[in-house]
């Protein structure tokens, strides 16, 4: 293996690029990133196996100070043209939108997105690279900015199935908690993109290689353990030590080994620090001076502005020879590593280190350089006010990039900073810029803090428009953190200064969002009252788009509180209004209002052909956002009216989409996992309806959230977890205490009347029943007044009173009748069956209990079919295909009661049977009866003697 200085020790990490490097060749991209502290030789690594990569290599790198967007992909673009004019570039349509990153090229296109310009950046190394495989390479990530790293993440994703490589390398000391680099790793790693090589200090065996090497002789071991210990095997810190012993004369080589000389006083230097200054020891004072201005002008620098500000170039000369800077190119300079640079930086005085930057400053600042470079030099020469326009006009360029957290961060600092009294206006429209920009990003808590400063300053007092727009932007952020009681109130506050200021129309506008958000959390008066306060002030304004809306939406709350004709009426004035003046938008939003509201008076297949009406409209006006709402919609009335393929397809179409908002896509999920759950398909309703209830939570959809919890308790009935379904069923009773529903916590309430009744909980029974007559007698409505009077006949069944029981499950038939709800009808013909079971009325027990397995079979859901395939066994009547021995058909024995006749032999009670194979202790009660008499037993212990001697029970022996 070579000596070369770069891969002295590095053998295994070589050996790793080099595969990477193959995989690229083969057509697979990826993302490496080399990690490691400053001096481990991270760099150098990478310029070793890059020699060797046959590859096409692109290099950029960050720069510590002058965080620019893009920045160091916008260095690699440039290494990418090399030799190469800007009218020479060509990337087809794409061509524009590399002005984001060569300003030279004029004004980039004002609308772009971060996939426009990946793509635009790909095309442009690939074509370079012409088809060949290409390896972009980014050094000292830990200084890129925000913009570059969430590029990075994107174009990742972009070059997967291309010959692509990105290669990073970061100092990993240098990347505390919060910055993106980590999220970028975290991203990478979710996706299984990349591969890190973590850079350790050498050993003391490579270590004293790299001695010999930078010695060109032989060093006694003495001085190689002492340069080791000092260093801690960091190459840089090694290479440093041994050349500054080297120079300063304090070797000897009168033996076979280099030595420390005898007696030497003076003490091995123990950092960077220390052994850049012995190099600096015998520099002349202008040469000195000149590398103090470059230490301050940055890692890479410009050699004219260096010289200018230091007076002159002489001197410059005796710095290349020391080896402190090399040649850049171009006409710049720049430090070997930065930890040399951070040595020189420190010896400077504080008072002549502002001075300097103050020169630099203006150097750069009259040369037309980015305002991030600009900035940090006004910074440390305390120039206050000038680095705070430069962090503004920072801030200004950046989101002209898009590159919107580096101009959130630029904005936050230009705050620090403000002078106290200064500028009211200007400040205020920065902490608005702020707020913009971090919202865009997602950092949402900054956006509010701004906000918040915003609205409580007292030049807002009489600025009530400003004031106003300042709230409404509050309360979208509030709306985006899921803090749906300070979005209200953030709304209100909007709508009373636009109605100051004079703009009745923009209060309409957040008046009818206030009522929106009300309705979602199932304030139905005060959402009323909301969205009647809208149409009035909305008309007044002649906001006929507003007035219509506002109507919609009047009406499908009257409806959701049970004044369905008045709310119908309402909701079709809204809709004539919205085409008597061609307002497509807010007709396609009240089509779907007044859908809406036929569902909630149980009218499902009015509500099916209304939405299906509202749909077309919406896809004619190409109108997708609010078809897709529509869709999510019908997704429940397919599930209601029994058509569950329907409400599959529906949802799925509704997931996939792009274009549905995250109201709609949790309303599929929820659809889609209740379908599941019902059809036994445990592991995928699981996963569907948490991700419905995530959703439903976050944007406080209460209805959605209800019929959730009613889903997944039904999944652990299902699965015998009753202490866990008896949980869901309390949230969900506990949730519907905190609305007004009238509606949606029907089907849940009855189910949870059901589970509490046969586990023999009083409360909880009554409490179903209890919201259900508070429904029922709300609405009137015939699923209502269906559900109270099942619940009374659980309620009857608890207590023993059958005869009670089976006409309140009569009188729920009656309702549901009138209604297409196929599930709640089966459940109902289920639960009168067993009511007539229990009278000792069989065939009317059967009849019930047979339509209910009969509906259950047709929709799918087998777990409910299961249980009433048991029932019916139960009482004598196979609901299905018998497979049991021929000793237990000769007696008569269903499969299930040769199960139980089983258990009844190991010693169980009929409790344990029940919890064991998740049947009710009801129906075990009914088989141990039925297999008494079918063995002609009086005994359990008579039973499973009989049953022994028939060869029914396995052989214990």
């Amino acid at each position: 293996m070579s000596k070369d200085r770069a891969i002295i020790g590095r053998g295994l990490e070589l050996e790793e690029l080099h595969r990477a490097f193959d995989a690229t060749r083969g057509g697979t991209g990826q993302v490496v990133f080399l990690a490691g502290e400053a001096g481990v030789g991270k760099t150098r690594l990478a310029d070793e196996a890059l020699a060797q990569s046959g590859l096409a290599v692109f290099r950029g790198k960050a720069i510590e100070d002058a965080r620019t967007p893009y920045g160091p992909l916008a260095v690699a673009l440039r290494d990418c043209l090399h030799g190469t004019s800007a009218a020479d570039i060509d990337c087809g349509p794409l061509t524009p939108y590399l002005a984001y990153f060569f300003p030279e090229r004029g004004n980039p296109p004002e609308e772009t997105t971060t996939e426009i310009l990946t793509e635009a950046i790909r095309t442009l190394f690939t074509t370079a690279a012409q088809n060949s495989p290409t390896l972009l390479f980014l050094d000292d990530l830990q200084w890129a900015d925000d913009a570059t790293l969430e590029l990075l993440a994107v174009l990742s994703r972009r070059v997967q199935d291309e010959s692509f490589l990105i290669l990073g390398a970061y100092r990993a000391e240098e990347i505390p908690r919060g910055h993106r680099l980590r999220w970028l790793r975290n991203e990478l790693r979710r996706t299984r993109q990349l591969s890190e090589i973590s850079l350790e200090p050498l050993g003391p065996e490579d270590a004293a290689v790299l001695v010999a090497h930078v010695l060109e002789d032989r060093p006694s071991q003495v001085l190689t353990d002492l340069i080791f210990e000092k260093t801690q095997g960091l190459p840089l810190f090694i290479e440093e030590l041994t050349g500054a012993l080297l120079a300063s004369g304090r070797l000897r080589s009168d033996g076979p080994e280099l030595e420390l000389l005898a007696g030497e006083s003076v003490p091995i230097p123990e950092s960077i620090r220390d052994a850049v200054m012995v190099r600096m020891d015998t520099l002349s004072e202008k040469a000195h001076h000149l590398l103090e201005v470059a230490a301050l002008a940055g890692m890479e620098f410009d050699l004219a502005l260096v010289t200018e500000v230091a007076g002159g170039e002489d001197g410059l000369d005796e710095l290349f020879v020391r080896s402190l800077i090399v040649e850049g190119g171009s006409g710049r300079g720049t430090f070997r590593h930065a930890l040399t640079r951070d040595a020189v930086r420190s010896e400077i005085m504080w008072s002549r280190r502002r001075q300097m930057h103050r020169e630099i400053a203006k150097h750069l600042q009259k040369a037309g350089s980015p305002p991030e470079q600009v900035v940090e030099h006004w910074l440390a020469a305390n120039e206050v006010i000038y680095a705070r326009d430069a962090l503004l006009r920072s801030a200004e360029r950046s989101c002209q990039l898009h590159a919107y957290r580096d101009a959130a961060a630029a904005a936050h600092r230009a705050l620090n900073i403000w002078p106290e009294g200064d500028e009211e206006d200007r400040r205020l429209a920065t902490l608005e810029q702020l707020a913009r920009c971090a919202q865009i990003s997602g950092q949402l808590v900054d956006a509010a803090r701004a906000l918040r400063e915003v609205v409580e300053s007292p030049k807002l007092r009489e600025d009530h428009e400003r004031r106003a727009a300042a709230y409404r932007s509050l309360a979208t952020v509030y709306g985006l953190q899921g803090m749906w009681e300070q979005t209200l109130g953030a709304r209100k506050f909007s709508a009373e200064a636009f109605e100051q200021a004079g703009l009745v129309g923009e209060a309409s506008a957040e008046l009818l969002a206030m009522a929106g958000r009300l309705a979602a959390g199932l304030q139905l008066d005060a959402g009323v009252e909301a969205a009647q306060r809208a149409t009035k002030i909305a008309e007044q304004s002649d906001r006929r788009d507003i007035q219509a809306r506002a109507l919609g939406l009047q009406g499908n709350l009257l409806a959701m509180q049970g004044r369905f004709e008045e709310g119908r009426e309402i909701a079709t004035e809204g809709l004539s209004l919205a085409l008597e003046h061609n307002l497509t938008e807010a007709a396609s939003d009240v089509y779907r209002r007044l859908a809406s509201t036929l569902e909630y008076t149980s009218d499902y297949p009015g509500a099916r052909e209304a939405y299906l009406t509202a749909l077309n409209f919406c896809r004619n006006h190409r109108d997708d956002l609010h078809a897709q709402v529509c869709l999510g919609c019908m997704s429940f009335v397919f599930f209601q009216t029994g058509e569950w393929k329907r409400a599959l397809e529906t949802s799925r179409e509704v997931i996939d989409s792009p274009d549905s908002p995250p109201g709609s896509v949790a309303a599929a999920l929820g659809a889609m996992g209740l379908v599941e759950a019902l059809r036994g398909e445990s592991r995928q309703g699981r996963k569907h309806l948490q991700e419905s209830l995530s959703l439903a939570r976050r944007h406080e959809i209460a209805a959605l959230e209800m019929l959730v919890l009613w889903g997944f308790a039904t999944l652990e009935e299902a699965e015998g977890a009753e202490d866990s379904a008896g949980e869901h069923y309390r949230n969900l009773l506990r949730r519907w205490e905190q609305t007004q529903d009238r509606h949606d916590a029907i089907p849940g309430l009855c189910a949870a009347s059901t589970f509490f009744g046969c586990q023999n909980a009083e409360r909880e029974t009554a409490l179903s029943a209890q919201a259900l007559g508070s429904i029922a007698s709300a609405t009137g409505n015939p699923e209502a007044l269906a559900g109270l009077a099942y619940a009374l006949g659980e309620t009857a069944l608890l207590h023993g009173k059958t005869d009670e029981a089976v006409p309140q499950f009569k009188a729920a038939l009656d309702q549901l009748e009138k209604l297409e709800i196929p599930l709640a009808r089966a459940m109902t013909d289920y639960r009168l069956g067993v009511a007539y079971a229990l009278q000792n009325d069989k065939k009317r027990a059967i009849q019930h209990l047979s339509g209910a397995y009969r509906t259950a079979r047709k929709l799918g859901a087998r777990p409910l079919a299961g249980r009433l395939a048991d029932e019916l066994d139960a009482l004598g009547e196979p609901a299905g295909e018998r497979r049991s021995s021929d000793s237990a058909a000769r007696t008569g024995l269903t499969r299930r009661q040769k199960e139980i006749i089983e258990l009844l032999g190991e010693g169980l009670t009929n409790k344990e049977i029940a919890r064991k194979l998740y049947l009710s202790a009801r129906t075990v009660d009914m088989h141990v009866g039925n297999i008494l008499e079918r063995l002609d037993s009086r005994t359990r212990t008579e039973a499973v003697r009989k049953a022994s001697d028939l060869g029914l029970l396995p052989d214990t022996e």
